[in-house]
């Protein structure tokens, strides 16, 4: 098993580049298939107007907002103290702290992809270091938050498509759709639907159910764990002029941090759009966020540390978004979408489609991930195949974020940030994060076909 995982790294490592030059690579993809349908000038055009298309660049920001503030509310005091406790709680039954990492980590990872991967990271941490568990097991249980995300309130697919007017900038040229394309598709017709939930929850379970049989038979080893980035411990300094106040006194980040949820709250309740949570949008959920960080850290130059910490985090979004939005706009742009969804219409059924979004999200995620840019590249094609198949495109967005999240634990992209907290390699959780897709796949795979 140890040689096998071995070449499975080594084989990730040298045949796939970086994201970066895969971005690349599939812009040049698009060129060359877009020149079948379209005149060259015409594909240069439809590239950089994607590439800077203000609407887009504007999600690559919230992107980054979010993940950032995740991982700088996971690293605020009250939430490692929080988490600290909970790996104790684990640690006191040795054969049951990885179904409690696991639980932990899937369930802030459907608030918050980053404030789930980051706190799942510091509680494994916790827990491997008290050598009670078998320490891949329990880093393997603390990147399931990633296997939840994308149907979740980060879940970067039905949060775009909530925000007004987002779908329509999917389609510069416009489009011809027997029914005119909605404004919005509210978080309450994707995330909070009863089926969503429930293929959520299952599949929740299911995993707690995987780690706690992985506790049990998978023997303690000792195994080489290198030293760790995981310590933040913000700057203390006494309060001896106006500048030292407010830098380093509560009073403003407190208070900011209060107004800040205040103003989240009042754009709750004075929402008007037809459904209960129109209001909940990228910048919405980043309100929150930052009003949480502010209260959380309690002054200026504690926030500001730990998002010198966790900036680093957000550098793929900032650097490859556009390339993927630069994609996205050759696909619309060109006429090469109709051609695309035509070819998937045609090799599927209303009953098939779901699957077939599934399988192809999946897929691609391993080439391309990040939720946020496959949605760029993808997004488009699914809401044409919705329309013209007659299949709501409610289930196309959440079909495609099931995919991206599911191959998430055969990806090793996303785990480096945890690699880093926990000092584990990649080999070391392997194992247990390829068992978690398959179970995740089978019931992926029954819930689409059972809520078409």
């Amino acid at each position: 098993m140890s040689g096998w995982l071995n070449s499975y790294s080594r084989a990730f490592q040298r045949l796939l580049p970086s994201p970066m030059a895969i971005a690349l690579t599939l812009t040049v993809v698009a060129f060359v298939s877009a020149l079948f349908v379209s005149e060259p000038v015409e594909v240069v055009k439809a590239w950089s107007d994607g590439l800077w298309n203000p609407g887009l660049m504007r999600f690559g920001f919230q992107a980054m907002f979010m993940l950032v503030l995740g991982h700088v509310l996971a690293l605020s005091k009250p939430v490692r103290l929080a988490l600290n406790g909970i790996a104790n709680i684990a640690v006191k039954k040795p054969e049951n702290a990885a179904t409690y990492v696991a639980i932990v980590a899937m369930l802030l990872g459907w608030v918050n992809w980053g404030l789930g991967l980051v706190a799942g990271a510091i509680i494994a941490k916790v827990v491997i270091d008290k050598k009670v568990a078998h320490a891949g097991v329990v880093g393997a249980a603390g990147y399931m938050g990633l296997l939840v995300w994308h149907s979740g309130l980060s879940g970067s697919a039905p949060l775009k498509v909530a925000e007004p007017g987002h779908l329509a900038e999917l389609f510069p040229k416009g489009l011809e759709w027997s029914t005119p394309i909605p404004n919005s598709i509210s978080i309450s017709e994707t995330v909070f639907t009863s089926w969503n939930l429930g293929l959520t929850a299952v599949v929740m379970v299911a995993i707690a159910g995987l780690f706690y049989f992985l506790g049990r038979v998978v023997p303690n080893e000792n195994i080489d764990v290198a030293e760790s980035d995981m310590d933040f411990a913000p700057e203390v300094k006494s309060v001896d002029s106006i500048a030292s106040f407010l830098d380093y006194a509560p009073v403003l980040s407190i208070g900011f941090g209060v107004f800040t949820l205040g103003t989240a709250l009042w754009i709750a309740s004075n929402s008007s759009g037809a459904t209960g949570l129109s209001f909940v949008t990228p910048d919405w959920i980043n309100l929150l966020l930052l009003g949480l960080a502010l209260i959380a850290h309690k002054s200026i130059a504690g926030l500001v540390g730990a998002l010198n910490k966790a900036i680093g985090g957000a550098a793929g979004i900032l650097l490859q978004f556009p390339i993927y939005f630069g994609i996205m706009g050759v696909v619309t742009g060109t006429g090469l979408v109709d051609v695309l969804s035509a070819s998937l219409v045609s090799a599927t059924s209303s009953e098939t489609l779901p699957l077939a979004i599934f399988t192809s999200s999946g897929i691609l995620n391993v080439f391309v991930p990040s939720g946020g840019g496959q949605w760029a590249v993808q997004g488009p094609l699914i809401l044409e195949a919705c329309n013209s198949i007659g299949m709501s495109l409610e289930k196309g967005v959440m079909a495609m974020a099931y995919g991206d999240q599911w191959t998430n634990m055969l990806q090793p992209f996303w785990a480096l940030p945890l690699l880093g907290i926990t000092g584990l390699k990649a080999k070391d959780i392997l194992p247990y994060t390829l068992a978690a897709l398959l179970v995740s796949g089978v019931l992926f795979t029954v819930g689409l076909v059972l809520i078409v």
